[in-house]
């Protein structure tokens, strides 16, 4: 449950009524802040609560930093095969945020990842992708002080580079080109829509989202009939998202609405808390955004989850649940035995 008390999944539940989706996606991130092997757990287990919602399940790492090889079973490949085989909709990799990156210590384009990303690419499998994070972070004279206050600066110590976090990843990309990907936040191309243009070209599969960052909506501010020429002529390229999570808070979860309002009308605005100016796009488009873009690389509607898969998941890796309240839940519903 978080503070208020209320638990994940009426959270979730509440997020869908209010708005009235049609469906949501939960995208899983085991490497985020430690969260573990629970977080594709839960989402898993919502999944099954709630056939409407889609999730994307992320890698777990027994050890931080992370060793190569990895346990038996528990490659890269495997461990895609058998989220896959579970029933998620596909995969969500943190990997490249700066912070993941260096707790964790990943290599994205190294060797060990290659048979996962051949494999993505051959079935077609989409993934939901975070890489860096806003350039400012990296400059003392430009992170805003309420990032700084987080510990998002990342231009001392050992943090790798914003270019060469970039450089990674194009590497991936340069070898396996067909990739399905959405690259979340917008990339962090947005004072550089060239870039994108560049990205669009080269990569056919490639997209981004519209997932608040710490400066894109400023940008589409600053910009906005550039922008909105923009989304039409992309608009194949460019999908709804909004980082609402659990256990959340009444901003995070304004997000919902305040990115739906900067697609469908020209009002001004605040997302997060940047002052911008709604895009007011076509309703062709909007449906492009909101839900065709997603529904053309995920499928019209979500896999179902495989119980008996999701209790061999749960007994493969019972030894690394380390939140008592999931054990509860899960063995309330029969999977941890």
């Amino acid at each position: 449950k978080n503070a208020e008390g209320t638990d994940f999944y009426t959270f979730f539940d509440n997020k869908q009524k209010e708005l009235g989706l049609k469906s949501l996606n939960l995208c899983s991130c085991p490497i985020y802040s430690d969260w573990g092997i629970e977080n594709n757990i839960l989402s898993a287990l919502y999944k099954l609560h709630n056939p409407t919602a889609y999730a994307y399940g992320g890698f777990f790492y027994p050890e931080k930093p992370i060793k190569i090889p990895m346990p038996e079973g528990m490659d890269f490949l495997s461990q895609y095969e058998e989220l896959l085989a579970l029933g998620f909709d596909g995969i969500k990799l943190l990997e490249t945020k700066a912070l993941e990156q260096n707790d964790y210590k990943v290599k994205i384009d190294a060797d060990c990842f290659e048979e996962f990303f051949a494999k993505c690419e051959k079935d077609g499998t989409h993934i939901i992708w975070h890489v860096a994070d806003p350039d400012s972070f990296w400059d003392l004279n430009r992170i805003h002080p309420r990032h700084l206050a987080k510990g998002w600066y990342y231009g001392e110590g050992d943090f790798m580079s914003w270019e060469d976090i970039y450089k990674m990843v194009y590497n991936v990309l340069n070898r396996h080109p067909k990739l399905k990907v959405t690259f979340a936040h917008f990339f962090f191309y947005s004072e550089h829509p060239e870039w994108l243009i560049e990205l669009f070209e080269k990569y056919e599969n490639v997209g981004i989202d519209l997932t608040p960052g710490a400066e894109m909506y400023n940008a589409f501010r600053d910009r906005n009939e550039y922008y909105r020429d923009f989304f039409i002529k992309y608009a194949d390229r460019i999908s709804y998202g909004t980082d609402v999570s659990f256990p959340g808070s009444a901003v995070n979860s304004a997000r919902l609405e305040q990115v739906y309002r900067f697609i469908t009308t020209g009002e001004e605005l605040t997302v997060v808390d940047i002052k911008t100016k709604g895009l007011n796009l076509p309703q062709d488009v909007c449906e492009k955004l909101l839900h065709k873009n997603f529904e053309a690389v995920a499928g019209n509607s979500p896999k179902p989850i495989n119980i008996e898969l999701l209790k061999r998941y749960v007994e493969k890796y019972k030894k690394f649940i380390q939140k008592q309240d999931v054990i509860d839940l899960l063995k309330e519903k029969g999977l941890y035995i």
